[in-house]
């Protein structure tokens, strides 16, 4: 993993840490429907974080050249 990856693996990381303060605030606005509105919202938020992530770390992989026969 090169230093631009390990640069996305820690930005997803804090995001994903700000994305479940937000979940847990918006699910604390409403004490009877928590799991549901927790799930709801942090899932909302999850997916396309882990999926923009995933695309952003394999645009910077480094190619390595096949070794010639």
């Amino acid at each position: 993993m090169n230093t631009q990856q390990k640069i996305v693996v820690a930005i997803m990381d804090v995001l994903m840490i700000v994305e479940l303060c937000i979940s847990m605030y918006f699910a604390n606005l409403n004490p009877d429907s928590f799991t549901a509105t927790f799930c709801k919202v942090f899932f909302s938020m999850l997916i396309p974080t882990l999926i923009l992530s995933r695309v952003m770390v394999k645009r910077f992989r480094t190619v390595i050249p096949e070794p010639a026969a």
